[in-house]
Formats: structure tokens, C-alpha cells, sequence
């Protein structure tokens, strides 16, 4: 099946749609996880009243092709139970595979929940059917995305950096195609020298061909060729503002100093 591509997740020069790719992929797998907690529960509320004998949408549909008793509400035999409790799982194992790079089961999900709904509204099974059909309808809700989310996916499998999408190892990788012996400590510390003299804005003086070694991990000085001297200390006293001290000045008269309390105790 082939889907219209997603404009904002093409390939890009100099490796610009990594942060969009890797942020949709994280929404993908983020339906996943939500639909699969979510099937947990529903799961868990299917598999109770699997064991008291109930007949449930969905997961009742294949026990019930293969009894020839008529659905009732807490009236159905211990085998029909044990069939409905393993669709149970069977429905969870659906989910599960949805969190992994299998993202078509979460649209296989997502239209079983859709056909929970419609037939627990269409079709009359027991008087739980209401809770079959608001458990289809929050399944719905849950897994909306899917449909969208597996297109995209599909075309992030295609797409250059899937599926980690990190900016860091693509430049690794490309300081290693530019490398000629391979990405190894020697290029490695000769590309951090130029980096550092680059950045302080030291032009390299060649001589016979060769640059001249500098201890680039200290502040050099021009003149001295070394860590340079310390610059001197101003130490001119800050001009004071009048106005800043009167904000401390009491507006009334005030004693500013302790008195000599009059009071004796013992």
C-alpha cells in the first residue's frame, strides 16, 4: 500500500529534517505505547467477565461460532469461558506488537475498536453491551493516529539517519569520510587544533610547511608566545551617588545608636 508522502519528513542537506523525523517518530511510538495501556485495561475488564461465563463483543464473536448454546449473561459454559479469556490475550498480544516496529498492528487496533463500537451499538449480545461499546469508543480516541502515524513510519524507514535521527553521529560520520586514516585520536586532535585556533582567531604561521605547536587549553599571549601576564587591577575608587545614600537615611529623627534600658532584672 502505498501513501502520499509527508512533505515535512523528506530528506534534507546537511542532515535539517533529523530534529522533525526524530520528533515524529516519538509521536508514533507514543501511540503505540498509549493503545497498548490502554488495551491493558480494557483487557482486564473483558477477561472478568470472561470468567464469569459472560459473552463479550469482540472477543465473544469466535467462542460463539462454536457453541450451539444462545448468549446469556452469566449463563455460558466453563469452555466457552477459557475460549473467551485466551481472545483476551490474543486481543493483548495485538496491542503489544503495535509498540514495536510492526506499527500496523496499531491499525489493526484501531478498527477493532471501531467495529467494538459499531456492533455493540448495532447488535444486542447481553445487557453489558454498553461497556463494550464505551470501550470501543475510547479506543477510538486513543489510537486516532494510527492510520497517519503508519504512513509516516513507513516513509521514516526510508529516510537517511532512521532511527535514531542524531545530528552527533552524522557529523562523526562525516568527519570520518574526510579522515584519511579513519576517525582515529591523531586526525581527531589535529581537526580540535584548528577548531580552537579558529575560534581565537589565530591566523597559522607556517613555517617549512608546518604549523607551530600551541597550548591552545590556556589563553596564549601574542607577545610572549605563553599564558601571558596578569593585567593590572583598576583601583580607582567608584564614583559616589548622593542620591543612593539618602534611600538609608531615616525622614525623621531617629536614635541610631542602643540605649540604656532603665529596667533592672534580677
Amino acid at each position: 500500500m502505498e501513501f502520499k508522502k509527508n512533505p515535512e519528513l523528506i530528506e534534507k542537506p546537511d542532515h535539517a529534517h533529523y530534529p522533525v523525523c526524530r520528533g515524529r517518530l516519538d509521536e508514533i511510538n507514543d501511540i503505540g505505547r498509549r493503545t497498548f495501556f490502554y488495551t491493558i485495561g480494557v483487557c482486564c475488564i473483558l477477561a472478568l467477565f470472561s470468567l464469569l461465563a459472560t459473552p463479550m463483543h469482540l472477543v465473544g464473536w469466535v467462542p460463539l461460532m462454536f457453541t450451539l448454546k444462545d448468549a446469556t449473561a452469566f449463563g455460558m459454559s466453563a469452555h466457552f469461558s477459557i475460549s473467551q479469556l485466551s481472545m483476551c490475550f490474543v486481543f493483548f498480544i495485538i496491542a503489544l506488537l503495535g509498540t514495536t516496529s510492526r506499527k500496523i498492528f496499531n491499525v489493526i487496533t484501531f478498527f477493532l475498536y471501531a467495529l467494538m463500537l459499531v456492533i455493540s451499538i448495532l447488535v444486542r449480545l447481553t445487557p453489558f453491551d454498553f461497556i463494550t461499546a464505551i470501550a470501543g469508543a475510547g479506543g477510538m480516541f486513543v489510537s486516532i493516529g494510527a492510520l497517519k502515524g503508519y504512513s509516516d513510519f513507513k516513509q521514516l524507514r526510508n529516510t537517511e539517519g532512521y532511527p535514531i535521527f542524531s545530528t552527533i553521529l552524522a557529523d562523526h560520520d562525516d568527519q570520518k569520510k574526510h579522515s584519511p586514516n579513519g576517525y582515529n585520536k591523531k586526525h581527531f586532535d589535529k581537526l580540535l587544533h584548528e577548531k580552537a585556533m579558529r575560534e581565537r582567531n589565530i591566523a597559522p604561521n607556517n613555517t617549512n610547511g608546518q604549523q607551530p605547536v600551541l597550548n591552545l587549553t590556556q589563553p596564549q599571549s601574542p607577545v610572549n608566545n605563553d599564558i601571558g601576564a596578569m593585567p593590572s587591577l583598576n583601583v580607582t575608587s567608584p564614583v559616589r551617588n548622593s542620591a543612593v545614600g539618602q534611600k538609608f537615611v531615616p525622614k525623621a529623627h531617629k536614635e541610631v545608636f542602643f540605649s540604656d534600658c532603665t529596667l533592672k532584672i534580677k
